[in-house]
């Protein structure tokens, strides 16, 4: 075949090329045209709505009373890594203190953005600054949030979360300076990934807090991190200070926080007075963190740990609410003053006075155990001194014997004169 014959048939065959394409086109065009657009294969998800507006003292924060807490500490200097579904950076209460973060979900891209609202609900908690007729304010507004995305927005909210995503964000929060790494998504599977990543942020000085899940009355699974020994792990209580029926809870279990009817930042703006969930628990608690390591910089993370656990409001049950409900005041100062120690809600009080049948039980068995030791203490003691006595007196008795009695002999005396013997006297 000749160089033209070969310039003619590539020529012919393009020519049919370009037809089959137009034709392929047309024929899509008609099927658009008669079966509509095409639907994608799936859709965009429905995003949180805005808030409105609250002008009532929240309750979580009359319990928290972080006014005490502010001449002390705000948090300042202390970057928080929230791990969750995003946090809307734009929020008028949030603007300024939310970094750019990462979508550890897609390993790229940032999380300042948020749809499922989750995170900036917790962010709020933290971060929030006090605005014109809102009461409302975080207990850190001074600290800053690093968003971590840990799910994605076409999950399901109460979906457990992926350890290997939830390692990931780990690490990239703590390699990125967060000194507070609040993990508000659960998982309901220990993965070597996940413990490593802990392990290692523990490692770096990071505290780790993590929600205990919300699945306490659907079998109380055991979750993670919450469950490894490096991590806080923080449940929820109600307006009454009782367990959150949801909340999960064991005896990994360190804090707990208000969770239930929760005043705090909805995405898209506004705020949310109806918030309920251990991720919200979890956000007091790293908030707590964030101003005690704030005022005690220097202190090193076990010690933080201590003042924190070992300044709560106790419970009575070491199962359903660990040490006990967080005491930021107390934390940041080291002890429980009396006077300044923040208000408890009506239904919790210290295990010392809370009333609770296998509480007291225990107490009796203790008591009567040492009243018997005391007795048999005493026994020994008893015989240890005797003992050595009775063998000195070849086992005589201690008391001399009673003397012997004898009767004595009866002396003659006067005569015994009767009252009715009445002498007679001289003849008239």
């Amino acid at each position: 075949m000749t160089e033209v014959q070969v310039g003619m048939a590539n020529r012919r065959l393009a020519r049919t090329v370009r037809r089959w394409t137009a034709g392929v086109a047309a024929a899509g065009t008609v099927a658009a045209v008669l079966v509509g657009p095409a639907v994608p294969a799936q859709a965009a998800p429905e995003c949180a709505q805005p808030g409105g507006q609250v002008t009532a003292m929240p309750w979580a924060q009359q319990v928290l009373a972080p006014e005490q807490v502010w001449p002390f500490s705000q948090g300042s200097g202390v970057t928080v890594a929230v791990l969750g579904s995003g946090v809307d950076g734009s929020h008028p209460q949030l603007r300024g203190r939310v970094l750019e973060g990462y979508d550890a979900v897609r390993r790229f891209g940032t999380a300042n953005s948020d749809c499922t609202g989750v995170g900036t609900r917790v962010a709020g908690l933290i971060v929030a600054r006090r605005t014109e007729g809102a009461p409302f304010t975080g207990l850190a507004p001074a600290a800053r949030i690093l968003p971590v995305r840990v799910r994605d927005d076409a999950s399901l909210n109460d979906a457990p979360a992926d350890p290997q995503v939830l390692a990931d964000g780990i690490s990239w929060a703590v390699d990125r300076g967060a000194q507070v790494v609040a993990v508000t998504i659960d998982s309901d599977r220990d993965a070597p990934a996940l413990r490593e990543a802990v392990g290692r942020a523990a490692d770096r000085g990071a505290i780790v807090v993590a929600a205990s899940g919300d699945h306490g009355d659907d079998g109380n699974p055991q979750s993670y991190p919450a469950a490894y020994p490096e991590v806080l792990a923080v449940g929820a209580i109600d307006q009454q200070g009782q367990r959150w029926v949801r909340s999960q809870f064991g005896s990994y279990l360190d804090l707990v926080a208000p969770g239930v009817g929760i005043t705090t930042t909805q995405r898209g703006g506004g705020l949310t007075e109806a918030a309920d969930g251990t991720a919200l628990a979890c956000g007091f608690v790293a908030a707590s963190v964030a101003l005690t390591r704030a005022k005690r910089a220097d202190a090193p993370r076990s010690e933080l740990i201590r003042l924190l656990t070992a300044n709560a409001v106790p419970g009575a049950d070491r199962q359903q609410y660990g040490h006990g409900l967080v005491n930021p005041y107390g934390a940041i100062n080291g002890q429980l003053l009396p006077n300044k120690k923040p208000a408890s809600p009506p239904g919790f009080t210290a295990a010392a006075e809370r009333t609770d049948p296998a509480e007291a039980a225990s107490r009796r068995t203790a008591l009567t155990g040492a009243l018997a030791a005391l007795i048999v203490v005493l026994l020994v003691a008893i015989v240890a001194i005797m003992l050595p006595r009775a063998r000195r007196r070849r086992w005589r008795a201690a008391v001399a014997p009673r003397p012997v009695t004898r009767p004595e002999p009866d002396e003659p005396g006067p005569p015994v004169q009767l009252f009715d013997e009445v002498p007679a006297g001289p003849a008239r």
